[in-house]
C-alpha cells in the first residue's frame, strides 16, 4: 500500500541521518522499521507537526492569520487576514490528516484489538485517534469518524459524516477507555517519540485531552463540559512542564509537496522560512506583550532594527525596540518599512524546532476558567498564576534565554486575576501560549470571542472583515461522498461555508 511504503521509507531514513535520543529505539528495534502499529505511530505522531503542507496552510496561513499570531507575510494578510479563499489552504489538513495520520491510526487499531500483549499500543492509538480528529472536526465541523479509515480493512469508502456531537461524545468514551486501559502489564509502545513508551505519561495525556475537549463544550453543552472537567481533574492531569506534550524534530530537509515530504523536520518551522521572513508576530501580540510588560517578549520576538518615527533612522531615544506589524498589512506597506517591526526569534525556524501539542501551561488555564465557573475546586487566581508562568518557562525547549524567576514574579504580582475579567484575561493567556499551534488558539477563540481582535477593514476581505467560524469541505467530496456530504451541509447551513458555525461554538 503507499501509506506502508511511505512509512517504510520515511522511518528508514533515521538510520541514514543518525537518530537522536528520541529516535534511539528505533535504531535498536529493526521491527520499528517496517508497516506495523510501531511504525505508524513513529509515523503519525511525525505528521501531525512534521507535515510541512498542512502546517503551512492550515497553522499559520488561516488559523495563525484568523486569530492574529502574525502578519506581514503576503500569504498570511492576503488570505489569512483578509479572509479570501484558497482551496489548496483551505483542505490541507483534511487530505493530509485523513490520508496520512486517521488512516494509520485506524489501522494500529484493527491490528492489535483484542490482542492481550498490545493492550497498551491500542490504548494510545485510542488517545492518537481524538489527536488527529479532533483537530479536523474542530476546523470542518460535522466530518467522517466511525466509519473513517476502514476502506481497506471493511471495504467502507464512502464514510458516513458523523455529528460533531456524536464524535465529542465518541472522544470522551475512548479517552476514558484509553486511560482505563493502559496498564504495566498492558504490553509495551513502541515507536513512540512523545513519551518512549511511559504509560504514566500517557494517561496524563488522555486525562488532560479529556479536560481540553470538556472546556470545548463550556457554551454549548455546560453541564456535560463540568462533568467531563471534573472527571479529567480527578483522574489525574499533567502536573508540571515535564509531563508537557511535545515532539521533537530532525535537522531534515524542508519540503511541502504533498507527495514526498519528509517529516522529520518542523513543517511549521518549514512555512516560516518559506515566507522569506515575511512574517511577523502581529501588532496585537507584540503590543500585549510588551504593554504588559510581559517577560516572554524577547523570548518570542527580535527588536527592531530602525526606527519607527523615521525612515531608515537609527531608534530614537526613548522609542520602543518592539513594533508588530497590524494585521491586513503587508510587510511592505507598513510606514516606516519592514525593519521598523520586530521579527521573530530564529530558533522558532530551524528544522529542529520543537512542536508543543499539549501543555501543562494550557491546563492549569482551562482550570482556572473551570475554577471560576465553579467547576471544579481551587483558586481561579492560583490556577491562573501557575499557567501563566508554566507559559513563560515552557518556552526554554525552543533555546529561548530563561526569564528570571524575579522576573516573572514580578509580573505575576502586576497582573493578577482581576474579577470581572476572569474570561478574558484566560482566554487572552491561552491565545498566548498556543503561539505556534494556531490550530488550537483558532477553536478557543472562537469558543470565548477572546482575545478581541484588531477590525480588518481591508475593502478586499471576502467576507467583509468577519472572522470565518470553520474552514469548508473539499469540493471533491461532492463527487466522491456525494450522499453523506449533503447529508452534512444540510445539517451545517445548507452550503459549503466558512462562515457556519461549528456544533460547539454558541458563542
Amino acid at each position: 500500500m503507499k501509506f506502508n511504503q511511505i512509512i517504510i521509507a520515511v522511518l528508514t531514513l533515521f538510520i541514514a541521518v543518525g537518530c537522536t535520543d528520541n529516535f534511539e529505539e528505533l535504531e535498536k528495534d529493526p521491527v520499528a522499521l517496517s508497516a506495523n502499529p510501531a511504525g505508524q505511530l513513529t509515523f503519525t505522531q511525525l505528521c501531525m507537526s512534521g507535515d510541512g503542507f498542512y502546517q503551512w496552510r492550515a497553522n499559520l496561513i488561516y488559523s495563525g492569520g484568523f486569530v492574529q499570531h502574525y502578519a506581514g507575510a503576503w500569504n498570511v494578510t492576503e488570505f489569512g487576514s483578509k479572509f479570501k479563499k484558497d482551496d489548496g489552504y483551505a483542505t490541507a489538513l483534511w487530505r493530509n490528516g485523513y490520508q496520512n495520520e486517521l488512516k494509520n491510526v485506524v489501522d494500529i487499531l484493527e491490528k492489535t484489538n483484542g490482542d492481550p500483549a498490545a493492550v497498551n499500543m491500542n490504548a494510545v492509538a485510542k488517545i492518537m485517534r481524538v489527536m488527529v480528529a479532533h483537530r479536523i472536526t474542530d476546523l470542518y465541523g460535522d466530518i467522517p469518524y466511525s466509519e473513517a479509515g476502514l476502506g481497506f480493512s471493511k471495504g467502507i469508502v464512502t464514510p458516513k459524516y458523523d455529528k460533531q456531537e456524536d464524535i465529542y461524545a465518541s472522544f470522551f468514551h475512548d479517552l476514558e477507555e484509553a486511560y482505563n486501559q493502559l496498564n504495566p502489564n498492558g504490553g509495551s509502545v513502541k515507536g513512540d517519540l512523545f513519551y518512549k513508551g511511559d504509560i504514566s505519561k500517557w494517561k496524563k495525556l488522555a486525562n488532560t485531552l479529556r479536560l481540553r475537549l470538556g472546556m470545548r463544550l463550556s457554551e454549548v453543552k455546560p453541564a456535560e463540559a463540568e462533568k467531563q472537567v471534573k472527571a479529567a481533574l480527578q483522574a489525574g492531569v499533567f502536573a508540571s512542564n515535564d509531563d508537557n506534550c511535545i515532539m521533537h524534530h530532525l535537522d531534515a530537509t524542508f519540503n511541502d509537496d504533498p507527495a514526498s515530504i519528509d517529516f522529520r523536520g518542523n513543517g511549521l518551522a518549514y512555512a516560516l522560512v518559506g515566507n522569506e521572513n515575511g512574517d511577523h508576530f502581529s501588532t496585537l501580540v507584540i503590543d500585549f506583550l510588551r504593554d504588559n510588560g510581559d517577560p516572554r517578549l524577547p523570548m518570542y520576538a527580535t527588536p527592531k532594527t530602525t526606527s519607527s518615527l523615521a525612515w531608515g533612522a537609527p531608534l530614537q531615544p526613548g522609542e520602543t525596540p518592539y513594533e508588530g506589524v497590524k494585521p491586513g498589512l503587508f510587510q511592505w506597506e507598513v510606514p516606516m518599512g519592514a525593519s521598523s517591526t520586530s521579527g521573530i526569534q530564529s530558533y522558532f525556524k530551524q528544522k529542529t524546532t520543537p512542536f508543543l501539542h499539549v501543555s501543562y501551561s494550557e491546563t492549569q488555564l482551562l482550570l482556572a476558567e473551570a475554577a471560576f465557573r465553579g467547576w471544579v475546586s481551587g483558586s481561579a487566581a492560583d490556577y491562573y498564576r501557575k499557567g501563566v508562568e508554566a507559559g513563560i518557562k515552557q518556552l526554554e525547549i525552543y533555546g529561548a534565554t530563561p526569564a528570571t524567576q524575579a522576573a516573572i514574579d514580578t509580573y505575576l504580582n502586576a497582573k493578577p486575576l482581576v474579577a470581572g475579567q476572569e474570561k478574558k484575561q484566560i482566554a487572552t493567556q491561552l491565545w498566548i501560549t498556543y503561539i505556534f499551534n494556531s490550530i488550537e488558539a483558532y477553536s478557543n477563540w472562537r469558543r470565548t470571542g477572546f482575545p478581541v481582535l484588531i477590525p480588518i477593514t481591508n475593502p478586499d476581505s471576502e467576507t467583509g472583515g468577519i472572522t470565518p467560524k470553520r474552514l469548508y469541505y473539499p469540493n471533491d467530496e461532492m463527487q466522491k461522498n456525494e450522499a453523506n456530504y449533503l447529508e452534512a451541509l444540510s445539517r451545517m447551513g445548507g452550503k459549503n461555508d466558512w462562515l457556519n458555525k461549528v456544533w460547539w461554538d454558541a458563542n
